[in-house]
Order: C-alpha cells, then structure tokens, then sequence
C-alpha cells in the first residue's frame, strides 16, 4: 500500500499578531477628530466645528445653515422638514449615512470630515419617526413610553455609525443641568434622552464647551473649554493628551488663518501645520 499522506496543518496564527505599538496610534497622517461640541444656543457651536481640515459636509437639522454661509470648505445637506411632525428629516439622514458608507467603499466621497447640528433636532425628527411604529399616543398626543426606546436605539446607532466614519466627525449638542443623584448638587450634561445624557459623551475622544463674553472693547470673543470637573467631568480632550499640548480656554478667533481644530492639531502634531494639510487656506 502506498504510504498515507497527511496534509499539513496551517500553523494558527494568534489574534494577538495584530496588536500594534501605542507610538503608532497617533500621527498626523492618520489622526481623525471625532467630538461633541457643547453649549448653549449662539456659543459658536456649528461655526468653530468648520475649523476642522479639509472639506467638510455639513447636516443641518435646525434650518440654520446661513451660520455657515461664505465658507468655501463646506457644503450643506437639509435634514430638516417645514413641518415640525414630519420624520423626512431622519429619514433623509439615515439615507445620507448609508450614502456616505457607500461612497467610502467606492473610494469615491470627496469630504474630509462630517458636521451633525444639532443633536436636539436629531432627537425631535427621529421621535417623529418613532410615532410610526405605534399609533397609541399619551396625554395630549404626546409620545408614549414605548416611542423612546426606538427613538434612543435608531439615534445611538445612527451617531455611532457616523463616528466610526475614517473621517473628522462632529456632533453638536445643548446642554441641560440635571441633578445629581450619587453625588448630590446639579451637573451639566448633553441634552438628549434618558440615558443617552451619560452614554454619549463616552463614544468621543473630545467633549469641549463654546462660549462667548465679550472683551473691555464690548467685542464678542468666542472660546472652548477642553476639560472639566464636578459639574463639568465629562468635558475632555483625548488630543490635549494629559494636557501637554494646550491649556483652556482656547480662544477661537475665526480672523486667523489657523484656528480651533487646526490649531488644536498643530499642536499636538507642530511639524504637520502645513505638510499634512492641517490649514484649509
């Protein structure tokens, strides 16, 4: 009889093959801000979100793209409807996400980063959409509690799909004070559903504040506040690492050629200013 042949065995290559070194984490060439601009209506949310580099596609849910107007780096997307019962506007949004997934696979999407203003209207028109499923309705025809939970599902997935993007992204937010119940006292979290206020800001590496005063000339100045404590702890900065790169507040002076998150990165990465685009000039 003919000696049996045993194939051989393919050597089982371990998972723990594809760990990478922390020094490789982080460069300027593949460093993408994903974040959550915070504050509240005026504070220069959507307008200091633009300083982020490259070019940029704005979805806007409030109807307040005129904030934006002149920018030749950005373009906008209406996610919004003139009627305030209408779910097109999530619907659209959802369409838009997919769009953009398609467009990466093709190689073929010609933005550097993606803008979402505001996730309060995002709430609003996915709750919209949420009503679909289920006629009954509370006091009023107020949502019911079986709305909700669709509601919080389809915008966490929507948000964390959009994160996972291999571009800058974006989200803007208001801001509600809530009462602390393991601490006592108030804090300030993101305006949204349930526990979405204390989920969301865990999904993004940076988590600032705008606000505006004005100066002793009565000018507006705009700035960020990158990290915080007590009310404030779920402010942070993953870029402003063990804050070596920058201290608050950040001013963000839009005459400059090089502001907010361009300056942000500059600092972090100083040798990229300008060989690794960080400039939309």
């Amino acid at each position: 009889m003919p000696p049996t042949i045993t194939p051989p065995v393919p050597k089982k290559i371990s998972v723990l093959s594809a760990a990478k070194p922390a020094t490789e984490i982080a460069n300027a060439v593949n460093y993408k801000i994903k974040g959550m601009l915070t504050g509240p209506s005026g504070s220069g949310k959507r307008m200091s979100s633009t300083t982020l580099p490259g070019k940029l596609l704005l979805l806007d849910f409030d109807g307040r793209k005129e904030t934006v107007a002149g920018l030749s780096h950005v373009e906008t997307l209406d996610c919004y409807d003139s009627d305030p019962k209408s779910p097109k506007g999530w619907m659209y949004a959802e369409e838009v996400r997919r769009d953009v997934w398609s467009s990466i696979r093709k190689g073929n999407l010609p933005y550097e980063g993606i803008i979402e203003a505001t996730l309060t209207s995002m709430l609003r028109y996915c709750m919209n959409w949420s009503l679909l499923l289920d006629p009954k309705r509370g006091l009023g025809g107020s949502p019911a509690k079986q709305h909700y939970m669709p509601q919080m599902k389809n915008v966490s997935d929507h948000i964390l799909a959009m994160k996972s993007l291999p571009l800058h992204y974006i989200l803007t937010a208001h801001l509600e004070i809530i009462e602390d119940e393991e601490m006592g006292g108030l804090k300030y979290l993101p305006k949204a559903t349930g526990k979405m206020r204390t989920e969301i800001p865990g999904w993004f590496n940076e988590c600032y504040f705008c606000s505006r005063e004005k100066d002793k000339e009565g000018k507006l100045r705009y700035y960020w506040t990158t990290a915080g404590t007590g009310r404030w702890d779920f402010l942070k900065s993953t870029l402003n690492q063990l804050g070596k790169w920058w201290e608050d507040p950040i001013e963000i002076n839009f005459s400059r050629e090089i502001v907010g998150f361009r300056d942000l990165l500059g600092r972090r990465f100083p040798s990229s200013i300008e060989k690794k685009g960080v400039s939309n000039a």
